[in-house]
């Protein structure tokens, strides 16, 4: 019980602190990626996530969760941190630390190429790095994948060899970066224009999750940003059985039960407070459908 205060905490003085920054866009989180390639090791895959998560920043249309104190979260409740997890697990996670989405990802190709030819003693050759990356993007609160593309890109260079002299360049660590930073912002603008394409209707910023209670008065994580106003009732539900195909282990259907309902009282740009209608027993975590 100690410990799970402690997540608790925790996870409240998070999202308090983003909401503080004015944030409005969906609250995202990136996992460590799964390296798939012969060169880089597990710092690769952690590399690859900071990248990404700077891309998502630099957009400006994201709201994401501290890579730090996401590692903190994983270590405290016993949860792997790299792209391996499944679609259930990466929505419980997002749950634990109030996130919309979390993405996972794997680093497929990170490698060098060399190409050439000559003769009469000299031998002019290309040496090229080659990376690709797979991403996937989880609603945290349906477990359901809702984003996944592929990205590569490549670089090269010249490698001149005189009489056995010159040339020869050995696997470059920093060029073969370079090559995979491309290919993640590649993927980064596709991530950031299908946001946008959902932008040109209504667009819910996430679902409205339980912040707080404090006896009778309930705090939602989101307000204005999410349409809601003062005034309105809502009807909170919390998650229960989640159905999965026994063969793939994919999320099929997840049930939910009704939990109570509240009528908004206070509602500002990125929360609202309410009063109970009906119901008890509201928690950390129920959510408004």
């Amino acid at each position: 019980m100690k410990r799970c205060n402690q997540i608790c905490v925790l996870a409240m003085f998070i999202f308090f602190s983003g909401a503080a920054s004015g944030w409005a866009g969906p609250r995202v989180a990136v996992m460590d990626f799964e390296n798939r390639s012969q060169h880089g090791g597990w710092r690769l895959g952690s590399g690859a996530a900071d990248v990404l998560t700077t891309e998502l920043v630099k957009t400006g249309k994201f709201e994401m969760f501290e890579r730090e104190q996401l590692g903190a979260v994983l270590k405290e409740q016993k949860l792997g941190a790299s792209g391996l997890v499944d679609p259930s697990t990466a929505a419980r996670i997002g749950k634990v630390i109030g996130v919309n989405f979390i993405i996972t990802g794997a680093v497929t190709e990170y490698g060098q190429s060399r190409s050439g030819g000559g003769g009469g003693g000299v031998n002019v050759g290309k040496v090229g790095y080659h990376s690709a990356v797979d991403i996937r993007m989880i609603d945290s609160t349906t477990g359901k994948i809702v984003f996944a593309d592929t990205a590569s890109h490549s670089s090269s260079s010249l490698s001149i060899r005189a009489f056995g002299f010159g040339g020869g360049e050995s696997f470059n660590e920093k060029r073969a970066t370079e090559a995979m930073r491309g290919a993640i912002k590649k993927v980064a603008s596709k991530i950031e224009a299908t946001s946008l394409s959902a932008s040109k209707g209504p667009k819910p910023i996430g679902k409205a999750v339980v912040a707080d209670v404090d006896g009778e008065i309930i705090t939602l994580n989101k307000g204005e940003n999410a349409g809601l106003k003062s005034g309105q009732t809502v009807t909170l539900w919390r998650q229960g059985k989640v159905i999965k195909d026994p063969n793939t282990g994919k999320v099929l259907k997840i049930r939910y039960k009704t939990v109570g309902k509240i009528k908004l009282t206070e509602v500002e740009q990125t929360y609202s407070e309410g009063s109970v209608v009906s119901g008890s027993g509201f928690a950390v975590g129920d959510i408004v459908r």
